[in-house]
């Protein structure tokens, strides 16, 4: 008798009498079916939290679930806020320096609270400017827009309000994609 993993060719069968093929094996399509893989999505697995809010909307995208477990925590003395952000924009100035050589326009005008890099007129300008009631800074590039930053208490970064994504990071792809050089941080 054939074994029931036994690969029987159609042709086979076919020749076999009535009665043979008959105490051949059955392969049910369940059996038979080829599974295809499945692909997800990152961050799609599972079911999405339910948000219990007072308008009746009970769902909360992936996205806003991510962006919740990724918002940093704030630096909020006022001290150590002023001198990282005057640090952060003396390292930022620096780092920027050597990229005047490299590029037709690159002017780099510091004030108290703002650094800002004027380039080629049509290619705009970087300003870096720090908000001492919010306890932020704000950048606003020609490529990216403006996003705001926080010095983060558990990394001692500049990272954004909203999703926890670096300042120097940010600042660094817009110049790389924009000017000749890079910002040496």
């Amino acid at each position: 008798m054939l074994g029931s993993r036994s690969v029987i060719s159609r042709a086979l069968v076919a020749s076999l009498p009535s009665c043979a093929r008959s105490a051949l094996p059955v392969a049910s399509s369940l059996a038979v079916r080829h599974l295809s893989t499945r692909r997800r999505r990152r961050g799609q697995t599972g079911t999405p939290a339910v948000n219990s809010n007072s308008s009746g909307d009970h769902a909360t995208s992936t996205s806003e679930m991510r962006a919740a477990i990724n918002r940093p925590v704030k630096v909020t003395d006022m001290l150590q806020f002023v001198i990282a952000a005057q640090d952060f924009l003396d390292k930022i100035e620096d780092a920027l320096e050597p990229m005047k050589k490299h590029n037709e326009v690159f002017i780099i005008t510091r004030e108290a609270s703002k650094l800002t890099v004027t380039l080629r007129p049509g290619d705009g300008e970087y300003s870096l400017e720090i908000y001492e009631d919010s306890h932020s800074i704000m950048m606003q590039t020609p490529l990216s827009g403006k996003f705001g930053y926080c010095l983060s208490a558990s990394t001692s970064e500049w990272v954004n309000e909203e999703d926890g994504h670096s300042l120097e990071g940010m600042l660094v792809r817009d110049m790389i994609r924009q000017c000749n050089g890079f910002p040496e941080l």
